[in-house]
């Protein structure tokens, strides 16, 4: 197994490498607690709200742009990571506050050629060219964002709203939106209980038959050459083997919490 995809993300002026050289996870931390829609109840800890800038050769593509508070950090962060006037587009894993607020200040100070999106919702003002892309849910199309960058847009069955999960087949990281967030509680909460706490944004699966969708989130992980997944809130999983573990403890519990 490659030593790069094993080691833990190391912290670089805020900037986390979540693929050394390729795939590096952006923002800051925040309180969780019952004021954060997704935190469990009783848990009062920190947690990174995450975006991601993975690397290529001609171009940059950001994946989500953090939320509004820490804009003043994101901003600094690119400026880390981008040579002056290299190309970026921003693909948004849902159209939600913490995926897209940032559009418009990354927009006034980069030069971002696209902005990637699904669903029906709009995105924040922006000048440049929008690119709504559909994916049936439970399929995979591969797009290219930039020139000579290519990305697999995940359309995955576990979701809300129109959701992507991205997939970086060079790195292996596939950056999961508002799923795989369970690494956060991990010492926080009973054993066995960590992935269920992750769940708490999918309450309406206890409506459901959540078989299909717990064989789904499997079958992402499984058929590809996951190396590193990178959650929109919560530690990230790297190294193959603690992927697939997070895939089959999450798949678990999304099993338990539907009718059966």
């Amino acid at each position: 197994m490659n030593q790069q995809t094993t080691r833990t993300a190391v912290p670089i002026d805020g900037v986390c490498g979540l693929v050394p050289d390729r795939v590096y996870r952006l923002g800051r931390e925040i309180f969780l607690d019952r004021n954060v829609s997704w935190c469990p109840p009783g848990v009062q800890a920190t947690q990174p709200v995450n975006c991601y800038l993975i690397k290529g050769r001609a171009g940059s593509v950001l994946v989500d742009t953090g939320v509004r508070l820490h804009e003043a950090e994101i901003v600094a962060q690119l400026d880390m990571l981008l040579d002056p006037g290299e190309p970026l587009a921003i693909v948004l894993t849902r159209t939600e506050m913490e995926c897209c607020l940032n559009v418009p200040a990354i927009e006034a100070r980069f030069n971002v050629e696209s902005v990637w999106y699904t669903g029906g919702i709009t995105v924040p003002r922006s000048s440049a060219e929008p690119r709504r892309i559909m994916v049936n849910p439970g399929t995979a199309l591969d797009v290219e964002v930039l020139d000579g960058l290519t990305l697999g847009f995940v359309s995955p069955l576990m979701r809300l709203l129109p959701t992507l999960w991205i997939f970086d087949h060079e790195s292996g990281a596939l950056l999961t939106s508002d799923a795989f967030t369970h690494g956060s509680y991990s010492g926080l909460l009973a054993d066995g209980l960590t992935a269920e706490a992750g769940l708490r944004k999918f309450q309406w699966f206890a409506e459901a038959d959540t078989r299909g969708i717990a064989r789904d989130v499997e079958d992402i992980v499984r058929r590809r050459e996951v190396k590193a997944i990178g959650p929109g809130y919560g530690v990230p999983f790297v190294g193959r083997g603690k992927c697939l573990d997070a895939a089959l403890e999450l798949a678990a519990a999304i099993r338990k919490a539907g009718i059966q």
